[in-house]
């Protein structure tokens, strides 16, 4: 986590390309995802296993300076076969929904663990996961795919502080709504730790990519940008 900002930003790409990885870098990103084996409801290019992204993906790793994840979707059973030739990238940290992710992952103590909760979590699930030992934090990604891209509401605002309330671990919110800087403000004082740019409430155009991000991080003060 950032302790020199208010929170951190972290870049889900819409692609794995090294031009949108350079630009999130550029925009001051505090860390970059990756993507592989997307289900319904994720960007295009977000579908196909790592074996089919590696070479991009080990061409974003080697090109930018800021940390740089994984985020395993649910479009194939992850076996610990797979798992390994993913671990064969370096990876600081991958996140996968807890319903895809198995114990041996957990256990593996070479990566940070991030865990994201969905909608149909049940309360007392979130709270037994951000009790447990190998994960660094928990990302809020409970947004229903018909509802995403849609501005962020009273209701989203409302489950992000009961779910604030019962977390253990630090918790990431996954930008799946629209938010505003009141909005960032107001999930910020929540005790949220940052956001987790998904591409769905962008623009898509690879050329809007660095100002759009940049629009979402923290304000900085003068003497930071010297």
């Amino acid at each position: 986590m950032s302790r020199s900002r208010e929170y951190t930003i972290i870049a889900s790409l819409p692609k794995n390309s090294t031009s949108l990885a350079s630009q999130a870098e550029a925009a001051g990103v505090d860390a970059i995802m990756l993507n592989i084996d997307g289900e319904e409801g994720s960007a295009p290019s977000h579908f196909g296993s790592y074996d089919l992204h590696d070479a991009y993906i080990n061409d974003v790793i080697s090109t930018v300076s800021v940390p740089c994840g994984l985020f395993m979707g649910g479009g194939r059973p992850l076996t610990q076969e797979y798992w390994e030739r993913a671990m064969s990238s370096a990876f600081s940290f991958v996140e996968m929904y807890a319903h895809h992710m198995p114990t041996f992952v957990l256990e593996d103590t070479r990566v940070k663990k991030i865990s994201a909760v969905a909608t149909g979590y049940i309360l007392e699930q979130v709270k037994q996961l951000s009790l447990m030992e190998g994960l660094e934090a928990i990302d809020v990604a409970t947004v229903a795919a018909q509802a995403r891209g849609t501005p962020f509401s009273v209701l989203d605002y409302a489950t992000l502080g009961v779910i604030s309330n019962i977390s253990s671990k630090p918790l990431l919110l996954r930008t799946q709504k629209k938010v505003t800087r009141a909005d960032i403000g107001r999930i910020i004082d929540l005790g949220v730790k940052g956001l987790i740019i998904d591409p769905c409430v962008l623009s898509g155009t690879d050329e809007a990519y660095k100002d759009e991000l940049a629009g979402l991080g923290p304000r900085r003060n003068p003497a930071e940008e010297q």
